[in-house]
């Protein structure tokens, strides 16, 4: 729509994805690159993609997808015994679930990111790893984490300061890319 009916520029466009549309937007920015590599031309990069809490690694969860499980009031016991379970049935194997998530995947040629994140919430240890690969493959990352918050603590800023300061920490990085 923002391209094709109101004529904006990708590079005029940043992309948000929340939990996991975090993992689709980062999808989204590896597939445009991957057509870009197979000299698709005409494929265009956003000028980059703000992740906030989010969720990219669909195999078995470890780390604190595991263990904060029982202290995040968002993605609860409930959540985990129902999107588990959906993740094992719509991509099947573990093979099919690495090759889904978007953290086993390239990130070079990635425009810049911007993550937001609590240290205590169940996708931190899958938010900083693919920090860290992206930042590892070239990609200009960026992330903002807070302590005791629970998952997309951002979206609580009229009623906590912290997710203020989440969406401060977020409107700073958009006005300088």
């Amino acid at each position: 729509y923002l391209l094709y009916e109101r004529g904006i520029r990708p590079e005029n466009v940043t992309l948000l994805g929340v939990s996991s549309g975090g993992g689709l937007v980062t999808l989204l920015m590896q597939a445009l690159v991957e057509a870009r590599q197979k000299n698709e031309s005409y494929v265009e990069l956003p000028a980059g993609g703000v992740l906030i809490g989010p969720f990219v690694d669909y195999c078995t969860p470890k780390g604190s997808m595991d263990a904060y499980i029982k202290h995040d009031l968002i993605v609860n016991q409930s959540v985990f015994d129902e999107g588990i379970p959906y993740l094992e049935v719509v991509l099947g194997c573990h093979k099919n679930r690495v090759e889904a998530s978007p953290i086993y995947r390239s990130f070079i040629g990635l425009p810049p990111l911007c993550i937001c994140v609590s240290e205590h919430e169940v996708v931190y240890d899958q938010a900083m790893i693919l920090a860290q690969r992206a930042k590892n493959q070239g990609v200009d990352v960026t992330v903002g984490t807070w302590k005791y918050m629970c998952h997309i603590f951002p979206f609580f800023a009229p009623f906590v300061p912290e997710g203020r300061e989440g969406l401060e920490f977020i409107c700073c990085w958009l006005k300088e890319h």
